[in-house]
């Protein structure tokens, strides 16, 4: 019996929180009971970097789904959640206190996580990776980077600089992760995107199961 899952994504509404910038989720129905339509329907718009999601900057020219057996494997298999101490950001220095490896799939919980999560606009001392984070987990190759913030390298200037130092080393990248109800461990992970194929990003469901 399926029954220890734990739901890692944000839920999509009208007033949650966004990135700066981006289009606010919208739904509206479309068809009306009242008007005789049997079956509701609803038109939703969105970003594609809204919640829970797969981003791929299109400077780095390079759509996440352009592999499917790549996106599979980086999405989908054992993934180690590890908790953040530092208040202010990722840095090389705290990783390296952890045993990871090429390939692996990688879940950094930090402060973010108890932040509040339910206003329009994300909170402004949002903790991100910084550079030393970012070069070292390119040069351990690992296969998957998600955090619960919705940019990874953040709003400074230096955060797409950032973001595509880990997509040119062939990491897949998932923000907007939610980790309230989660420990630091070892969990499998089952993480798919929207199937947009050449998109920018993708929304995606997320779920976790403890490994025992």
């Amino acid at each position: 019996m399926i029954s220890n899952w734990i739901d890692i994504s944000m839920s999509l509404y009208p007033g949650m929180v966004q990135r700066p910038g981006d289009p606010p989720f919208q739904m509206e129905p479309v068809t009306d009971r009242k008007n005789g339509d049997k079956v509701p329907v609803s038109k939703i718009s969105m970003s594609s970097h809204a919640g829970t999601h797969i981003g791929a900057p299109v400077k780095c020219e390079k759509s996440f789904q352009d592999n499917e057996q790549t996106e599979f494997s980086a999405t989908i298999g054992l993934a180690k959640v590890i908790e953040i101490q530092d208040r202010n950001s990722v840095k090389a220095e705290e990783l390296k206190k952890h045993r990871i490896y090429s390939h692996d799939r990688i879940l950094l919980k930090t402060r973010n996580s108890a932040s509040d999560w339910y206003s329009e606009h994300p909170p402004e001392d949002t903790i991100f990776l910084d550079r030393t984070a970012a070069a070292w987990l390119a040069e351990r190759r690992v296969s998957t980077v998600g955090i619960d913030a919705l940019f990874i390298g953040g709003k400074h200037k230096n955060g797409k600089e950032i973001a595509r130092m880990l997509i040119q080393a062939g990491i897949v990248i998932i923000e907007g992760l939610e980790f309230s109800r989660v420990k630091p461990g070892e969990y499998m992970l089952i993480c798919l995107p929207l199937k947009i194929p050449n998109g920018d990003g993708a929304p995606a469901r997320a779920i976790l199961q403890p490994v025992r």
